[in-house]
């Protein structure tokens, strides 16, 4: 039985083969939790993204499941989401979502890139676990803070190189804590096309290394704001596959933009 539309698409990224691989199925039903988990184990990305309407006037829902279960958010599958419906199954020129835990998020397309609209998360200090430093090979940071929203710890080090050569004990990682689900090390850029670069590690979800991420960016955002007193951003993802994220942020939101190519697309059936 067709049950609706199925995309896969890498995201902030203007090439194929870069950003984060990301499928996107547009269900033409509903379908229960444990099978849009089955699917996306069958699927076998980082983050797949589910859409279907929503009870909610104006809006479509989105879910995000990773290989391990349910997660609450994930920017590069609203990315990837985002430019489906705006550009292959719908006319609009805005697209609203809201996600199982009722954030309302927006998208639309400025000058060729799909923008994303993002509350701006607060962060709060905490004690870092020592076994988590260990795992990363780390002593006492420069700088750290972390986003209750998102479960995310923040590590701002002094440069790029720093972050580039981390080879994270995955394990010991997972380990560590079970209040943080994701680790982000962050440095300014010594590329003048970026502003800063960024690493993003969460074996608690099933995601040893996450290739682009995209909603960090709700609490990245309002924190090189602060430092830099500039509005408008460009940031490098240091994976592997690599990745491009641009940042705006305002008094109240922050908007988060990316390309995504689309390589598959096909009929989605069970």
């Amino acid at each position: 039985m067709e049950i609706g539309h199925y995309y896969l698409l890498d995201t902030f990224a203007d090439a194929p083969f870069q950003g984060s691989p990301t499928p996107v199925c547009i269900l033409s039903e509903l379908l229960d939790a444990p099978t849009m988990h089955q699917l996306a184990q069958e699927l076998n990305a980082p983050v797949t993204a589910f859409v279907e309407p929503s009870d909610v006037e104006g809006y479509f829902m989105i879910r995000y499941f990773t290989t391990e279960g349910e997660i609450p958010a994930c920017g590069h599958a609203t990315l990837g989401a985002s430019f489906v419906l705006l550009t292959q199954e719908t006319s609009f020129n805005k697209i609203k979502f809201v996600t199982i835990e009722n954030t309302k998020l927006k998208a639309q397309i400025i000058d060729d890139l799909v923008y994303i609209e993002y509350p701006r998360f607060p962060n709060t200090i905490i004690d870092i676990p020592p076994k988590l430093l260990e795992a990363l090979g780390m002593s006492t940071p420069l700088i750290h803070f972390y986003s209750p929203a998102l479960q995310s710890l923040f590590i701002v080090l002094d440069n790029p190189s720093e972050v580039n050569s981390i080879q994270p004990n995955f394990e010991l990682l997972k380990q560590s804590t079970d209040e943080i689900k994701e680790v982000v090390i962050i440095s300014k850029s010594a590329d003048k096309a970026f502003d800063f670069v960024l690493r993003s590690f969460c074996p608690w979800i099933g995601i040893d290394e996450d290739p682009v991420t995209g909603s960090i960016h709700s609490v990245l955002g309002s924190y090189w704001q602060a430092q830099t007193n500039k509005n408008d951003f460009a940031v490098y993802q240091a994976s592997k596959r690599g990745g491009k994220v641009f940042v705006k942020t305002f008094d109240d939101h922050v908007s988060l933009g990316g390309h995504s190519k689309i390589l598959v697309a096909g009929k989605l059936f069970l």
